[in-house]
């Protein structure tokens, strides 16, 4: 595509010399986080199609493998391959991640909204009830809920999102009461805009890319969560192939076969650390002083 001016054509510049040139790119950070969330996306989906065994199959023969030969990652104590429980493992993860990610974000959105917009005694109200559910660790919520409701999928992913989307209601109900003041407001009170129209049109563009961030970084905790309510046995229950569950079947072995555990560990690990560092890259470019920052240290 060209446009022409006076001083002749002017060619558009490509896709990729403008990502080249945009915040996100010079984000080290962002990258390497990004790259990480990429390849474990990438991991769960295909992970059923290339892993080499079946992760509930039993093989009495050959239990407490080391890594090699045919099994590159081990067996645990049933025989099980590791390599293959991991891979299927990492849907569960991935989906616990999206689900509370978005319930998350979405609840936290609409109580933050409404505290922040509306105020009063609905400000009070939800402010109480988030202040009561902060109060609690969210690992500690988690476990009481799914102690109560038991141990299911859909009960883990209830639990995590509600012991973390206050914390999304927090940052959204601050962003709001920043917004609200603002003179753009006003001015759209004042030629007739409704509230739902003004909050679907102005509040919510202006408050969402912090929250997001809050969202990226609960997602990173829902991993967490999951394989710890799986390690003391109150989230998806064995022998289903997950990180925690691989865990704890490894937890006799640590002295004498710490591969089983060490393997899980580490997927947790290098995830969550990556969605980590996705979050505080889209942080960073986000606001215009971290942004400037980075910009500043990328150009030394």
């Amino acid at each position: 595509m060209t446009v022409s001016l006076d001083n002749g054509p002017v060619v558009a510049m490509p896709a990729w010399k403008r990502w080249m040139r945009s915040p996100y790119a010079r984000h080290t950070g962002f990258l390497v986080g990004a790259g990480i969330t990429v390849l474990f996306v990438f991991v769960a989906l295909i992970g059923p199609f290339i892993a080499p065994y079946d992760p509930l199959a039993t093989d009495l023969q050959n239990v407490l493998q080391p890594p090699g030969g045919e099994h590159l990652l081990g067996t645990d104590r049933y025989g099980r391959d590791i390599a293959s429980r991991l891979l299927w493992g990492a849907q569960a993860s991935l989906f616990v991640a999206l689900a509370v990610g978005s319930l998350s974000l979405l609840f936290g959105v609409i109580l933050g909204t409404l505290a922040g917009f509306v105020g009063g005694w609905t400000d009070r109200i939800m402010l109480a009830v988030i202040n009561i559910l902060l109060a609690f660790p969210g690992f500690l919520l988690a476990l009481a809920f799914v102690a109560i409701r038991g141990s299911t999928l859909t009960n883990v992913i209830l639990a995590v999102t509600l012991a973390y989307t206050p914390r999304v209601a927090i940052v959204m109900r601050a962003v709001v009461l920043n917004i609200r003041p603002r003179q753009f407001i006003e001015a759209s009170f004042a030629v007739g805009v409704s509230t739902p129209t003004m909050i679907w049109k102005h509040v919510l563009p202006n408050c969402l890319p912090p929250v997001i961030v809050v969202a990226t970084v609960s997602a990173a905790f829902a991993i967490l969560a999951e394989a710890g309510l799986s390690f003391l046995g109150l989230g998806v229950q064995p022998p289903a192939p997950t990180w925690g569950n691989v865990i704890t079947d490894g937890r006799p072995f640590l002295i004498s076969d710490p591969w089983i555990s060490i393997s899980a560990g580490a997927c947790i690990a290098v995830v969550v650390t990556g969605l980590n560092l996705l979050g505080d890259g889209v942080r960073d470019t986000l606001d215009p002083f971290l942004r400037n920052q980075t910009g500043a240290r990328a150009l030394k």
